[in-house]
């Protein structure tokens, strides 16, 4: 029989499930935990084996105890089929010290019958959890956010009365930040020219500063996608949003931040760890499913290196998935269905997010949840209002 104290119990469980959450649910080795903690090898492993199988958890307030005879017993089942006469004789017991050992593992929630003298083992999954979670230990901190995308201002299909709208349910909501996911104006080609009704960089640009929203608290991270404004970039060669910022700032407006060119990260930082938002103007034309997209992006990621939460413009929908762990919500669009939309049957979906997140001290994702803002084409509102 080996004791160990409640609290050492508990500090090694905690190094564990924070050594897992780092590494894709990958338990440290029990010579790493024996390393870490100064314990012998032996022992190491007893205690991995007892968190993993939820073996023998005592009371809070007493010692936990580690029947050397019981995980060899737990060990000894799980390897094969065992009859009750062959196992008996394994341990070199009476049937009775045995049928006391198989109640004893009863009581501690091990699913074990004796069926036409073969013993089964499993086990109910119902003991308490040595790795649960405290969330006051931890923390919990609110953060809310708004994601925007698709505004094509400049364009004769904008929604600018959408676009007011949406910012003050911001601004009643508590955000702080907004992240825009690109096509902030709809900039000049060849094919849409008949569409919009300001020509020129400096107009477009000018244009989109005076007429986007302005609330106080809130600051607006604007990404460049590479078409619209991405337009000017490939042609012009010029740096779109930096350009834009530098005029804004001109203009006294110190709320539009350039996010850079298609994607940029952005750290969610708390006291002990942070997490990583990612903000994408994705690419390409929309698919039969709608989370086709975001789940092929989320494949695309190389283990380790993923962000928490993405952030997407460019589809004109609005989605939220969750592939491999990721957070991926389409952030939809404050643009009316173009012709070009309506030729290729392509929806628009008029709308924003307001985005909830709850995140610990080490930065890890408590919770997150997506609150989409519907908004309807012109016509809805005259025939409907």
């Amino acid at each position: 029989m080996m004791t160990i104290s409640k609290q050492f119990y508990s500090e090694i469980a905690e190094y564990i499930a924070s050594y897992a959450a780092l590494n894709e649910q990958r338990h440290p080795s029990r010579e790493t935990i024996a390393k870490h903690f100064g314990i012998s090898d032996r022992t190491a492993g007893n205690i991995l084996f007892c968190l993993e199988n939820k073996h023998l958890i005592g009371d809070t307030n007493i010692d936990i105890e580690i029947d050397q005879d019981a995980i060899a017993l737990v060990s000894y089942l799980k390897k094969g089929i065992r009859t009750f006469e062959d196992t008996c004789d394994w341990l070199n017991i009476a049937p009775s010290a045995l049928r006391k050992k198989i109640e004893a593992l009863k009581a501690n929630n091990y699913l074990v019958s004796i069926d036409n003298d073969i013993i089964k083992i499993g086990h109910t999954g119902t003991s308490c959890d040595p790795v649960g979670l405290d969330m006051q230990k931890h923390g919990s901190h609110d953060i809310v956010i708004g994601g925007i995308a698709d505004t094509h201002i400049g364009s004769r299909y904008e929604r600018l009365d959408v676009l007011e709208s949406i910012y003050d349910r911001f601004a009643a909501a508590g955000v702080t930040k907004v992240f825009h996911g690109g096509n902030w104006i709809d900039g000049e080609a060849n094919f849409n020219k008949h569409d919009i009704y300001c020509h020129g960089l400096s107009r477009q640009v000018d244009n989109f500063i005076s007429k986007y929203p302005k609330r106080d608290g809130i600051v607006n991270y604007i990404l460049s996608g590479d078409d619209h404004e991405g337009w000017y970039v490939q042609r012009e060669g010029i740096d779109i949003g930096s350009y834009m910022q530098h005029r804004a700032e001109l203009a006294g407006r110190t709320d539009l931040i350039d996010a850079g060119y298609i994607e940029r990260d952005f750290d969610l930082k708390q006291a002990d760890g942070s997490a990583t938002l990612r903000l994408i103007h994705a690419g390409g034309g929309s698919s039969y499913a709608l989370s086709y997209t975001s789940q092929k992006y989320a494949e695309s990621l190389t283990g380790g290196e993923k962000p928490q939460i993405v952030l997407v413009g460019h589809y004109h929908k609005f989605e939220y998935c969750y592939p491999r762990e990721v957070h991926i919500v389409q952030l939809g669009t404050v643009c009316d269905q173009t012709p070009f939309m309506r030729k290729r049957k392509l929806q628009a979906m008029v709308g924003a997010c307001i985005i909830r997140i709850k995140q610990a001290d080490n930065g890890i994702l408590l919770s997150f949840s997506v609150e989409w803002m519907p908004y309807y084409d012109k016509k809805f509102y005259q025939y409907k209002w």
